[in-house]
């Protein structure tokens, strides 16, 4: 059983506790770069909080494909969900990043995922996704940075959910270094508690341009 599934049940109310309101707030940044018709991959999406508007975006022509490896955090996203919505959705439960069908994505969705997964499970991630991306795809990428004020809170989160979820990061991961890799360049930013989480749009990186970074406040 996936060790996720223990703590489906209080997630979000933990994490509120945590973290604050500010934390669900940020799931929202950039949605609106999903437009009617697009299919969208969600991974990592937990219970599914922003799941409805996600298909609200994509509308009647859309489709999301929503990754996840807890079967209990997939129970509580399809719960979201208006009857009316569900057969817009295909739930996926498997934590490889494997896929039976065929997709093309318009857009990538991974928030507060990257900083659980091992540097294998990573690129392996990447490697997947990029199988299927195309040169319209856009990722939006939402997650921790390190804080000068909040290492001791960064400590405590890995180490709670080390225990609590089994899984075997230490620190955070140097993210620029894989989008760079994976051939991805940064977009826009939009920064949350000061840049203690920032969320991102990433778009194919042309290999002979280099962009700059768009801030948002």
């Amino acid at each position: 059983m996936n060790s996720y599934n223990y703590i489906a049940p209080f997630y979000d109310t933990l994490a509120t506790l945590v973290l604050g309101h500010k934390f669900h707030e940020s799931k929202w940044a950039f949605l609106d770069i999903i437009q009617p018709g697009a299919t969208v991959l969600v991974v990592g999406g937990g219970t599914g909080a922003n799941l409805p508007e996600i298909l609200n975006r994509c509308g009647k022509e859309g489709k999301v494909i929503y990754m996840e490896a807890s079967e209990k955090m997939i129970d509580k996203a399809f719960q979201s969900i208006p009857q009316d919505l569900k057969n817009r959705v295909e739930f996926i439960c498997r934590a490889d990043f494997k896929f039976q069908e065929k997709y093309n994505f318009d857009v990538i969705v991974t928030q507060f995922l990257l900083d659980v997964l091992t540097d294998k499970a990573i690129k392996e991630l990447f490697k997947e996704v990029n199988k299927r991306a195309t040169p319209n795809s856009k990722w939006l990428f939402l997650d921790f940075f390190p804080l000068k004020g909040k290492s001791f809170l960064i400590w405590v989160m890995i180490t709670s959910f080390g225990v609590l979820t089994k899984h075997p990061r230490k620190e955070l991961p140097d993210y620029r270094v894989f989008f760079a890799k994976g051939g991805w360049k940064e977009a826009k930013v939009r920064f949350f508690e000061n840049g203690f989480y920032q969320a991102k749009v990433y778009l194919p990186a042309p290999k002979d341009i280099k962009s700059d970074t768009i801030s948002l406040k």
